[in-house]
């Protein structure tokens, strides 16, 4: 039979908290009628004490104590051939008090169960004994037919059987919170199955048993117990040895799960996983709420590889994993989701707010120095933020618009930014101008303006930065920050940089043939950088245009150095050898080293204007730029100040002997039609600015209240 309870770790499984009380109820239901039954009917009736019935409750108290090799969260013994046949020999009662007086569980000797509970197990065990007993006498006798016996046996031993199984399941139910039927299934699950059938078999030989003891040839009765009771001890171990193999099948199988929707490095969930967990949220939306993604990227990830090693690279994901992993809610999922990438998976957030809220927890849980084996890193990332259903649909679209918004953070350097179709370069209206590029390129839709540049030694015309404009037949006049980034993403790119490269030095030949001797700088795309033709393509367009290298000069970003750094160093040091000069633009806003200035043959810095356009307001901008100017003088570079609007922001570089200046106070950009005539009538130009100006360059294109001539501005 099966005892009344299982073993702990079972009911640990299921989420239901126990009943104890309940519990303690039920087993005194069953056991107390039971046994005041037994009491009194052996008032009545001395047989109960008869030396017969005494040796049946012993010899199924020795069987019940025989060990088992099993490890089954059931407890077994092998006592039921012996209990059947006291059902088969025995009135109802008399059965059912030998089997209550001789069931004995080991863990009642050791103190391990109470007494209410040991009780509770005799009792459900004697009570299937009677019912086995009541269905068999009602049917047949064992001097019945072999067809009647052998049918009242087999439905008696069903009925026992399903009794004793009701009897636990019920228990479970109340200990565990498993249902009843979840718990008859459990019984007869695999290996344990198989073993309930193994038992069950024996109860064939409590019939022969029944039988040889019924004609007094007890001995015999003995001798067929033994045999079929050492077959089941054998055929116990085989399924205890299957029990051990499949539970260690089961284990490898786990971890192998495990690692298949885990990350080795970080122990974070992979994308396998993420995805699973965000379709399951997805499933599980309530309207008004939503589901956030946020997909992370580490910045400067590739630096740390490509300078310190992989092992470093390794060990800065396991601590930022750790992080993330730690300012979490449990119900949130942190997954690693390839390389330096990770996804961040919020199922019920109610604002975008909240959502803006963890991207910047993250930020700054990200901040603090990284040590790693004796060395400090920094850490940073950008992350794009999508919403459901705001954003998406469905799971590859969210995770797809956050990637897209991760990207714009990135380009941005805003640390994390919100998916907008604006930035989308898989957007329906984005994809079609993407499409008009290489027409427009052809028909000659891309015009250059141009922004003069003055020398403050004495106000001369240095040079100009050619800009790109888009002059679309329909959208009119498009800016370059609405088709430069889509184009930077295609193979167009190319193209567009010979372009406009050939276009700056048309207008350059032009300028040289009025008398205008100045060079023209164009700007270059980081993924420009990583063209290894892109040198030879220069040499030839200076080499078609008839001008010498130097009058183009290319301005290269410091974020051009923070993606394949080295191949990047290649390609600049043969633009360098074809004799162009080289500028680093934007200077300040990135994040390249001092030692990228040693290494790259540049021979000028452009500031910033974020930093210039303040330093009359801001001493901390102010001293920026005159450490800028002090080290790239040291360092033999010269210097450009972008943003230069006012008269003061002149003054004050000029008196930093800053080299050149840009920006509104010497001009708005030029269309590339109209810059000729400009730089003819520079000759004889006067400006008027503000008498005392110190406004913003706005106020240079309006009639000044109180004009004041200055002569600057003039070309060479």
């Amino acid at each position: 039979m099966i005892s009344g309870e299982a073993d702990e770790d079972t009911s640990a499984k299921h989420s239901a908290p126990a009943g104890g009380r309940s519990l303690r109820l039920y087993e005194l239901a069953v056991s107390a009628p039971l046994l005041a039954w037994i009491v009194f009917e052996a008032t009545t009736d001395h047989r109960m004490l008869s030396p017969a019935m005494l040796a049946w409750a012993a010899a199924i108290a020795v069987v019940d104590l025989l060990p088992l090799p099993i490890s089954a969260d059931k407890h077994f013994s092998l006592s039921f051939p012996l209990q059947l046949s006291t059902a088969l020999l025995y009135s109802p009662w008399v059965a059912t008090a030998i089997a209550f007086l001789g069931t004995t569980d080991r863990r009642e000797i050791r103190h391990e169960i109470t007494i209410l509970k040991g009780l509770f197990i005799r009792a459900q065990i004697a009570v299937s004994v009677a019912a086995e007993a009541y269905v068999f006498h009602g049917i047949s006798t064992l001097h019945s037919h072999w067809w009647t016996l052998g049918g009242a046996v087999l439905l008696a031993t069903l009925v026992g059987y399903g009794t004793n199984v009701l009897l636990v399941a019920c228990y479970e139910r109340l200990r565990s919170g498993m249902r009843v039927a979840a718990a008859v299934k459990e019984m007869h699950h695999g290996i344990f199955g198989e073993l309930v059938l193994t038992y069950t078999g024996l109860a064939i030989f409590g019939v022969i048993i029944a039988v040889f003891f019924a004609h007094n040839e007890a001995f015999l009765a003995v001798v067929v117990f033994v045999a079929p009771l050492a077959l089941a001890r054998q055929m116990f171990a085989r399924t205890h040895s299957l029990q051990l193999v499949t539970e260690e099948l089961e284990l490898r199988q786990g971890e192998i799960e495990h690692q298949a929707r885990h990350d080795v490095l970080t122990e974070l969930p992979n994308r396998v996983l993420f995805a699973e967990r965000l379709r399951g949220a997805l499933s599980e939306w309530a309207p008004g709420g939503h589901v956030a993604v946020i997909v992370m990227d580490l910045d400067q990830f590739k630096e740390v590889n490509d300078a310190l090693g992989h092992h470093f690279g390794d060990l800065l994901l396991k601590q930022v994993g750790a992080r993330l992993r730690n300012v979490m809610r449990d119900e949130d999922t942190v997954a690693r989701l390839g390389g330096d990438e990770f996804g961040i998976l919020l199922p019920r957030v109610s604002t975008l707010e909240t959502v803006v809220q963890v991207a910047e927890r993250v930020s700054r849980v990200l901040a603090p120095p990284i040590a790693l084996e004796g060395l400090t890193l920094e850490a940073s990332a950008s992350m794009g933020i999508a919403l459901y259903p705001d954003h998406g649909s469905d799971l590859d679209t969210l995770l797809r618009r956050a990637d897209v918004a991760m990207y714009t953070a990135k380009e941005r350097r805003t640390g994390h930014e919100v998916y907008s179709a604006d930035h989308d370069p898989h957007a329906a209206a984005r994809l079609a101008l993407v499409g008009q590029v290489r027409p427009a390129i052809t028909s000659r839709e891309f015009v250059l303006h141009f922004q003069p540049q003055a020398a403050f030694s004495d106000g001369s015309v240095s040079g100009a930065e050619a800009l790109i404009r888009w002059q679309h037949p329909k959208r009119g006049l498009l800016m370059p920050e609405e088709f430069i980034p889509l184009t930077e993403r295609t193979v167009l790119l190319r193209p567009l940089t010979l372009f406009v490269i050939e276009e700056a030095l048309r207008h350059c030949c032009a300028w040289r043939e009025a008398g205008h001797d100045l060079p023209v700088a164009v700007n270059l795309s980081p993924h420009s950088l990583l063209d290894m033709d892109l040198p030879e393509k220069v040499a030839g367009l200076l080499e078609q245009s008839h001008l010498p290298a130097s009058s183009l000069r290319l301005e290269i970003t410091e974020s051009s150095m923070t993606g394949d750094s080295v191949r990047s160093l290649q390609v600049i040091s043969r633009l360098h050898a074809v004799g162009v000069g080289l500028s680093i633009d934007d200077f300040g806003t990135g994040y390249s080293s001092l030692g990228y200035l040693k290494r790259l043959p540049v021979d000028e810095i452009k500031v910033d204007k974020s930093f210039v356009m303040n330093m009359e307001t801001d001493p901390n901008d102010a001293t920026i730029v005159k450490a800028t100017i002090d080290l790239s003088h040291n360092l033999g570079l010269r210097v450009v100040a972008e943003g230069v609007e006012t008269l003061g922001t002149w003054s004050q570089l000029r008196a930093l002997e800053c080299d050149v200046a840009q920006g509104f106070l010497v001009s708005r950009p030029i269309p590339g039609s109209e810059m000729l005539r400009w730089l003819d009538d520079g000759r004889e130009r006067m400006m008027l600015v503000r008498s005392g100006a110190s406004g913003g360059g706005s106020d240079l294109d309006r009639e000044p209240a109180v004009p004041v001539r200055v002569p600057i501005f003039r070309p060479l």
